[in-house]
């Protein structure tokens, strides 16, 4: 498809999330119109109010507001999608809700659909590293947008039916509902030609500040540990590659834009990180609170991580990451430390 014009709208589903706060802003910067998708309309002005402080033109020709709180709802999706050029779908269903695979889905595929019937150009999902690789595994071949996250999708189909929402690890049920809801989502552009072109972006671990409100998952890892606590740091299983949360956003945005990365599988990772690498920063840069912070931890073949990961398309796009020591210690100071 075209690159996208200048001042055309784009929806970013879930604006209100850490990784699509971001990409709705990195959309105003670049231009874009804005329509986020919320549950509810409370925490909408605060995040018109952040944006507005990081410099982002807000008004109501800009940047709207409107609730979407039902993912499977069809009507509702092509009533959003009306008048629309772009979507960023970042929304994800709740995972307290029935069959988080399949929910997960149908949350993919019934806005892809709906998308085509009103004839959107460009089409962006969120994908995730999880849908590739295990983390805890280490493979010593080069991991590309070709790769798939066997392990946890052979885990899923040989545990028995009533096991699959109980005992399977909520990691385990992410990664094979974001898997399979990917792989549907090709599986539908290749037969069904739409007017779009798809494009998935592979993130890793978000790393960045927070531009309101409290910290999400993986930006908890971070300032847990200036509060000393690393018990929920899943160590070593979760050593992977970083990214910073704007870049992230702004490889969703790029994808947009009808280039090199539109209508491809993008790994969105900037390099490979250890605990004690995260450690060390935090000591050097909060020395105030270094008393509190965890000790390094063992030695192991995970620490750091030991992934090879292809993410040169992405590189090309942005020009460069933000690096580790930046993501992490701005991670901490947006939220007070």
């Amino acid at each position: 498809m075209a690159p996208l014009a200048p001042n055309a709208l784009v929806v970013v589903t879930g604006i209100t999330g850490y990784i699509a706060s971001h990409t709705g802003l990195a959309a105003l910067k670049a231009g874009y119109r804005v329509r986020g998708t919320v549950r509810s309309l409370s925490k909408a002005e605060e995040l018109r109010k952040a944006y507005e402080k990081e410099g982002a033109d807000v008004s109501a020709e800009k940047l709207e507001f409107v609730v979407l709180d039902d993912l499977m709802n069809a009507d509702k999706f092509e009533t959003v999608f009306a008048g629309v050029d772009g979507v960023i779908h970042l929304a994800l269903p709740d995972p307290t809700d029935g069959d988080y695979v399949q929910n997960t889905i149908a949350s993919v595929l019934v806005p892809l659909k709906a998308a085509n019937k009103v004839g959107i150009k460009n089409f962006v999902l969120t994908g995730t590293s999880f849908a590739v690789v295990t983390p805890g595994n280490a493979p010593t071949a080069l991991i590309t947008n070709k790769d798939w996250n066997e392990t946890s999708r052979q885990q899923y189909e040989s545990a028995k039916e009533e096991n699959k929402q109980g005992m399977l690890s909520h990691f385990v049920l992410y990664a094979v509902g974001k898997q399979l809801a990917e792989k549907a989502a090709w599986t539908y552009v290749e037969q069904e030609k739409p007017s779009f072109d798809l494009t998935v972006i592979l993130p890793d671990v978000n790393w960045g500040p927070l531009l309101y409100g409290k910290e999400a998952l993986t930006p908890s890892w971070i300032t847990n540990l200036l509060r000393g606590d690393g018990s929920g740091l899943f160590l070593p299983a979760l050593t992977e590659w970083y990214i910073d949360v704007r870049d992230c956003a702004k490889l969703h945005v790029l994808s947009l834009a009808g280039g090199a990365l539109t209508g491809q599988r993008v790994w969105a990772a900037a390099g490979p990180f250890g605990w004690n690498q995260v450690l060390a920063i935090l000591r050097k840069n909060f020395p105030a609170v270094a008393d509190k912070i965890p000790g390094d931890v063992a030695a192991s073949p995970l620490e750091p991580c030991p992934w090879k990961i292809d993410n040169a398309p992405a590189t090309k796009a942005l020009g460069g990451w933000i690096g580790l020591e930046k993501s992490v210690v701005e991670t901490a100071r947006s939220v007070g430390f």
